[in-house]
């Protein structure tokens, strides 16, 4: 079984009485880990196949960003590839639109990550690369990445429409890829898309520190009571 995970915001808690009693769990996260350190992935792991997509506040923090891309875990960033889990395709795009890079629908203003360093104030750059916070941001060469490649469900942080804060580029990236399922995360209210959805693939937004199983199902419904 396959589950989809909202953004956890750094409190796992409520994914462990699905995946602990149950075996042949594969789990994806849909952005904001929101991590200080590796350990609790190493320890949720241990009850199922983990994989995950980044979202924009997992490169708020040089802590939050390193315990993705400088751990071992890594490696099971679905971003810009697709990969078979029981079976299904699975295809991946993290990160969020920012209007320093790209806005859809309007132009982008860099193609890729070295585009943007050529114009970048070398007092600017973290780690001789794109700055911290635009690590988690997408390029046209994300979409491009995935574009040429079919898979059948598509994950995300952001949403497509008719999200009202969705992106068109997003359904037209699922069209490209034939997918039949769409997951995003982000926007942490559970959008009911069942009755304005005229995609030919399904939407699922799994919402804040939310669940959802591989038919579309929320198995949690979260509820984002942080102070604002």
């Amino acid at each position: 079984m396959i589950l989809f995970a909202g953004d956890p915001h750094g409190d796992y808690e409520h994914l462990y009485p699905f995946v602990q009693h149950q075996d042949n769990i594969a789990l994806v996260i849909l952005g904001d880990l929101q991590l200080t350190g590796a350990d609790e992935l190493d320890r949720l792991a241990q009850h199922c196949d983990l994989w995950f997509i980044h979202g924009n506040h997992d490169s708020k923090t040089v802590a939050a960003f390193e315990s993705l891309w400088g751990s071992e875990w890594k490696s099971r960033n679905l971003h810009g590839r697709v990969v078979e889990i029981q079976g299904k395709r699975i295809a991946g795009l993290g990160g969020v639109f920012r209007g320093q890079i790209w806005m859809p629908p309007n132009k982008p203003l860099f193609f890729d990550p070295i585009h943007y360093c050529q114009y970048c104030p070398p007092e600017k750059l973290w780690r001789g690369g794109v700055p911290l916070r635009h690590r988690t941001s997408i390029f046209p060469s994300d979409i491009e990445t995935l574009q040429g490649q079919q898979a059948d469900i598509l994950v995300s942080h952001e949403a497509p429409r008719p999200h009202p804060t969705g992106f068109a580029v997003l359904n037209e990236l699922a069209n490209a890829m034939g997918v039949k399922q769409f997951y995003h995360g982000h926007h942490h209210e559970n959008f009911d898309y069942s009755a304005i959805n005229h995609n030919a693939f399904q939407i699922i937004n799994v919402g804040f520190r939310s669940l959802a199983d591989e038919q579309g199902e929320y198995l949690v419904k979260g509820i984002d009571d942080r102070p604002k």
